[in-house]
């Protein structure tokens, strides 16, 4: 059996890239737990739809490491475990951006500023409202773009690879947090170092701030943040 949980209906225009949608954002919520179960014979009855969307969903859910599944077996929604947090995700996002933001920072002008003190003000105000959905969003834009300003091609490649599981992790890191009213602010010191043009400072500030807001928060004991080589 399924979880309590219950997929919408679909629409009769409704593509595989809907329902995929529909399923991640369940699981980012919350509301497929891991190790919770997909039947595509009770998914196909809750949304109105034929097994051949749900599968090719299915599939393309796998391969962003949100399902995860064995030939003539079921599929279930994927465990995310410290051990990945600490060993793979905290260090590909060190590498991918303290590397951007080199490469970033020395053309940030007032506008890219700006972009950011946004990002900022929709953490504020979505911590205040408890939407954490949003709150995530918000965080991700903030971090995004700083990748996307280093205008690296293949940079942009291997963010977008982890993305999903990135955010995957901060809606369960934002879960644990006491008040999520004050995420935004911890993202205050590293705008305000940026400001200053130094880039070494300014990175080491970013490294500081991946260890502490992803890792710290939720009680766990990691090194000092290395900082990038130049």
């Amino acid at each position: 059996m399924m979880s309590t949980f219950k997929f919408p209906e679909q629409k009769a225009v409704s593509l595989r890239h809907r329902i995929a949608d529909d399923i991640r954002r369940a699981i980012l919520e919350g509301k497929l737990k891991p190790g919770d179960r997909l039947l595509e014979v009770e998914m196909s009855k809750q949304m109105g739809v034929s097994r051949g969307p749900i599968r090719e969903a299915l599939r393309s859910l796998e391969q962003e490491g949100l399902l995860h599944s064995q030939p003539f077996k079921e599929t279930v929604v994927a465990e995310f475990s410290t051990e990945e947090v600490v060993h793979v995700l905290i260090p590909i996002r060190l590498t991918v951006e303290t590397y951007a933001l080199r490469k970033a920072l020395p053309h940030f002008g007032e506008a890219d500023f700006a972009f950011l003190e946004q990002c900022l003000d929709s953490m504020r105000v979505n911590g205040e409202a408890r939407d954490v959905v949003g709150l995530v969003e918000s965080d991700l834009a903030f971090h995004e773009y700083i990748v996307v300003k280093s205008d690296v091609p293949n940079l942009m490649n291997i963010w977008s690879s982890i993305f999903t599981r990135i955010r995957m992790h901060f809606y369960m890191q934002d879960q644990h947090f006491e008040d999520v009213t004050t995420v935004w602010e911890q993202h205050r010191p590293l705008i305000e170092v940026m400001r200053t043009g130094n880039v070494d400072l300014a990175v080491a500030e970013l490294s500081r701030h991946i260890y502490d807001t992803n890792l710290e928060s939720l009680g766990i004991a990691v090194p000092p943040a290395p900082t990038s080589e130049k």
